[in-house]
This record gives C-alpha cells, structure tokens and sequence, in this order.
C-alpha cells in the first residue's frame, strides 16, 4: 500500500503533530528526568515513536522506485527529518544527481571491504587505495547533501528573498514581477535584487521553500500541507487551460475538454484541480517515449455536466480559448444539427487560427470563407 504524505514532503510527526521525531523525543527524556515514577511509560514511548520512526523511513524509500536496492547506502549517506522531507519532495526530480551518489559510495564501500580482505601488509597501493575511497565516500555524501538541500549553497540575503517570497504567495498565485514589487512595498528587497534576478532565483531554488512554477507561464504558486494555495482556482485553471490545455470536439460530435502537463509539477496541478474542482477524470503517469524518465499527466473532462461545470467555471477569466468554449457549452445544448455542425467548425478553426496553412485547408474543405466562421462565432 502506496503511503501518502504532505505536498511539502513533511513526514507524520511534523504533519499531525507539528514536531518531529526527534523533538519529541528530547522532550520525552526531559519529562522522564522529572517525573521518575513514569519512567517505564515514558520508555515504551520513546521506543514506541522510534518504530514509528523507522517506519516512516521505509515508506519514504518504498516512494521512490530508484531507491531499490540502495536503502542500506541511503541511510549511510543520511536520513535526518530534514533529509528525509527533502527526498519525499524532490526525489523524483532530482534521481540522478542522487543516484550518482548512491554509486559513488556502493563504488567506494566495495574497495574498502577489498581492503579489508587484504591479508598482507599494507603497501603504498593499498594506502592510497584506502584514501581514495574514503575521499570518494566523502564527496558522495557532499553530492547527497548539496542535491538534497541546494538552496545552503545561496547567499543569507538570497535565502531570505526566498522565504519572505513564499509569504508573499500565500496569497495566491504571482508572476515573479509581482512578487518583487509586493517584496519592494515591504522594503524588504535587498540592494542589487532586480526583478528578473528574483524570478531566476525563484525558478531555480523555489522548491526548496515550497515554491513551484504555476500552471500560467512565468508564474509561481506556493503549496502548504493541504497542496496549492490557490485563492481563486477558476482563475487559475483558466491560465493553466490557455497555456497547456485544450478544448475540442471528436469526429464524432462527443465535447471534450482537459489539461496537459508533464513531471512531477504537472502531477501536482493535475490532482489539485481534480480536488479544487471536484470533476474530470485524472490520466497519471503516462509514458510518452519509452526512453525518458519524464512522464505525461491529464485531468481530461468528458461528460457533459463536467464541461459545462469546467468552461462556466473559467469563461470569465479565458484569454486565448473562450470562443472554443463558449462555442463547446452552445454545441451541448444546441439541438438543430446544422447549427451543430457550424459550432463544431467553430471550434476546430479556432484551434488551428495560428496555424496559416491548416486554417486555409480547413476553409478550403468546408467551402466557406474566414467571414462565414467570424459571423458563426458572433451568433454564439
């Protein structure tokens, strides 16, 4: 059984109980100095907490299928609550750097058991041998450590940018602009920070404050326990539509609408519009080529109740596709078939009007001019 935890990649003591493992612990062993007639209950805690502990270390590694076989390496090269939070959240996106540390260590452990069953004495070539790995094991925990938590290779002001932005999009969704002026009101942008550097910092290291890139392009959204914060979710679903979406209508008359995303990102928005929006039908983990680690996601709408629930739901925020969908919902309750079949032109055209040659060749097709669709859509 596959074993959830938090988008923010806290593990069950921080998410139910607001502390960690550790914490608790340290807190229990103080109790237990003051209140010494408890100290047989106290210790069935501690020793209950540390098997749950250890549990939760197996559920993190069982979520990630790279992590077979290295589990006895990954503790070795370590597992603290902070590491442990990192590889639940970023583990998929970051695998390579993360299995070269794993091989890295495994490569140096096998010379060093080597060693050991070296029977002679110790020459030069065995010596250097020995510093070799050990200095191989080394810098494949510093891989292990800097991959994991990459945003201590920043500067203090950076890091901090970082976290007053995440309070910033606690309001909702931004563009990286926007995050800087509202960072700028607050007097809170140090000297030297500019817009677009704010935006490139936020782009590379905003996994590491719970910050992702949004559904529209060039913005970000900020994720607490509960998944995305999204302040108004037709709004944004609406961007995500525009930019990575689609709205369309079969050869066979059937109304079809959905969004597309990739990685480990596109999951994330999928699921949490499928939650936020309670309709459509999810499509996860699809592989596109079979020779990449990258996989396609859906949230795809296909009854009609959950069209419409869609299209009225984004209409009024829709910049690129509200003719597609405003000519989808009038398709669902028109009734008269030639008027059917011009709303399905409709949306057809407009999904290939940047493409030049395909909308001359649907034009050329149907027989009609690109006045005949105009006055099809102002009918609408």
């Amino acid at each position: 059984m596959k074993v959830e935890f938090p988008m923010t990649g806290e593990g069950w003591f921080e998410s139910h109980l607001g502390c960690s493992a550790s914490n608790l612990v340290s807190r229990l062993r103080k109790a237990r100095r003051h209140n010494k007639d408890e100290k047989e209950f106290i210790d069935k805690a501690i020793a209950d907490i540390r098997s749950l502990k250890s549990m939760e270390m197996e559920a993190t590694l069982k979520m990630h299928d790279w992590c077979d076989g290295h589990s006895d390496t990954i503790k070795s090269l370590g597992l603290s609550d902070k590491d442990m939070r990192s590889l639940r959240k970023n583990g998929e996106s970051r695998r390579v750097s993360l299995l070269r540390a794993c091989k890295q260590w495994e490569d140096a452990d096998t010379a060093l058991k080597m060693l050991e069953e070296y029977e002679d004495v110790w020459g030069d070539e065995q010596r250097k041998a020995w510093v070799g790995a050990m200095d191989q094991r080394r810098d494949a925990r510093k891989i292990w450590k800097h991959t994991l938590h990459q945003m201590e290779k920043l500067t203090r002001n950076e890091q901090e940018m970082l976290h007053k932005s995440a309070e910033v999009l606690k309001r909702g969704p931004m563009t990286g602009r926007t995050v800087f002026e509202n960072l700028k009101e607050q007097k809170a942008v140090y000297r030297n920070m500019t817009a677009m550097k704010l935006t490139k910092l936020l782009s590379m290291y905003g996994e590491e404050v719970d910050i992702m890139g949004g559904a529209s392009r060039g913005t970000f959204v900020k994720m607490d326990k509960s998944g995305l914060i999204l302040k108004d979710p037709w709004a944004y679903a609406a961007g995500f539509l525009d930019a990575d979406g689609y709205i369309t209508i079969t050869k066979r008359g059937e109304p079809r609408a959905g969004f597309i995303a990739t990685g480990s990102r596109g999951k994330t928005h999928c699921e949490q519009l499928q939650k936020t929006l309670d309709c459509g039908v999810l499509q996860l983990d699809q592989k596109v080529y079979s020779d990449t680690q990258r996989s396609q996601h859906r949230l795809q709408f296909y009854s009609k109740n959950d069209i419409r629930k869609l299209l009225n739901g984004i209409m009024p925020f829709l910049k690129m596709k509200q003719t597609q969908a405003k000519a989808v919902l009038a398709f669902i309750e028109e009734e008269d078939g030639l008027k059917k079949e011009k709303l399905k032109k409709v949306v057809k055209y407009s999904n290939w009007s940047d493409d030049t040659n395909k909308a001359s060749a649907l034009l050329n097709e149907w027989g009609v001019e690109a006045d005949d669709v105009n006055k099809w859509v102002e009918a609408i």
